[in-house]
């Protein structure tokens, strides 16, 4: 049997399993198949020593929604808690606070299901796309055995969410980048068996921006794949390579979260566009975080100083880029975008749960609802029609 056939049919007896385990809180068994996926693509899991306490809190997932669902009492599981779709809402299990404590400078959130679920009912969230921030699986930046591990072990646990709740959660898949092959295979796997919604990128990868000759391959698998491909990409800590090492980037004292990360969405959307990446691989669509972050400030700069891709690349951001809200954005950001001509068909609806602070989201919610550039039909559009219009069935629910 190929391994093809192999990781099919585990797929296969995975699902089953996990719907018996859903329902028949028994799920001893989701382990030993997370495990024969992996073997099947030639990744070694153990390499992980935390392996056995995120594998746990794996099986937790399963075992937690099936008690729910036999309670059958929690409004956290209804439907009918609200309309809108969230693009940008992460997740932070246990296991990856603990290796990664501190995220852009300030320290990782803590975080559970049930809390997420009060969150997205208390802001009217119906569905969210989950994903892992930075660093993702770059937290061992040079060493492939370790990244590869980690990226399919990332991917296991989100679509353990999104397979516990699926009415209300889908998932990026992370990728093991730089390391192109594997990334590849990762892509395959999350997005064919595990049934992710796209895939995320960090704006940087070991201090390479996205449209580094090192990335094509990757780009153009992705790009030959059926159907209308999603990349989201997520600012993270600049960095460059100092002879053999990694270091932070941030020129100033302020924490790379707070202003960094917007400059760092700049950078590799310039870098995209001046490599031309955006240009050349027409079947994959972008969403980008915080508008944008600096980004809209410094397009005219960049695309007047090349005016033979200026038309080309306003086109590409004006369809099939899609731009969220996450942060205060649309207290008077949202107007450098919109100067550009962005449609507002283009612009949805990010939370950036649980890393933007709690006290700012009512506010940042409030701010699109009251914003004077839009019309209620633009507003509708940007809380759930626009992530629709790109996601389609992808979409949980």
């Amino acid at each position: 049997m190929s391994k093809m056939s192999i990781r099919l049919f585990l797929a296969i007896v995975a699902l089953s399993l996990w719907r018996v385990s859903v329902f028949a809180q028994d799920n001893n068994t989701i382990p030993d198949i997370i495990i024969a996926n992996a073997t099947a693509d030639n990744i070694d899991l153990s390499v992980l020593d935390f392996l056995p306490t995120a594998l746990e809190e794996i099986n937790m997932v399963y075992e937690n929604a099936s008690q729910v669902r036999k309670r059958d009492t929690s409004p956290l599981l209804s439907r009918q808690s609200g309309s809108l779709v969230d693009v940008h809402n992460h997740i932070v299990p246990d296991w990856y606070r603990a290796l990664v404590p501190v995220t852009g400078g300030n320290p990782t959130p803590s975080w559970n299901v049930n809390t997420a679920l009060s969150f997205m009912a208390s802001e009217g969230i119906g569905r969210s796309i989950l994903s892992f921030s930075a660093p993702g699986p770059n937290v061992f930046p040079g060493n492939q055995v370790v990244t590869i591990a980690l990226a399919r072990l990332m991917n296991e646990q989100s679509a353990a969410f999104a397979r516990a709740y699926p009415d209300k959660f889908t998932f990026y898949a992370v990728v093991p980048l730089p390391y192109a092959s594997a990334a590849i295979t990762e892509a395959q796997y999350a997005l064919g068996v595990l049934g992710a919604a796209g895939i995320i990128l960090t704006s940087n990868i070991e201090g390479m921006y996205l449209g580094n000759s090192q990335f094509q391959s990757f780009f153009s698998a992705i790009n030959q794949r059926s159907g209308k491909q999603i990349i989201f990409i997520h600012p993270t800590t600049p960095t460059m390579k100092c002879g053999n090492q990694l270091i932070e980037a941030n020129p100033t004292p302020y924490i790379s979260g707070s202003i960094e990360f917007y400059f760092e969405t700049a950078r590799t959307l310039e870098d995209l566009t001046l490599t031309q990446t955006l240009q050349q691989f027409t079947n994959i669509n972008y969403v980008i975080p915080h508008l944008g972050g600096a980004f809209p400030a410094v397009i005219d700069r960049m695309l007047k100083s090349v005016p033979t891709i200026y038309d080309s690349s306003m086109q590409i951001y004006s369809t099939r880029i899609w731009w969220d809200s996450a942060g205060p954005t649309y207290y008077h950001q949202i107007s450098g975008l919109l100067g550009y001509g962005i449609p507002k068909s283009q612009l949805v609806f990010g939370s950036d749960y649980p890393y933007a602070p709690l006290f700012t989201q009512a506010g940042s919610l409030a701010a699109i609802q009251n914003c004077p550039l839009l019309t209620a039909a633009d507003k509708t559009a940007i809380f759930s029609s626009n992530a629709v219009n790109l996601f389609g069935s992808k979409l949980p629910g």
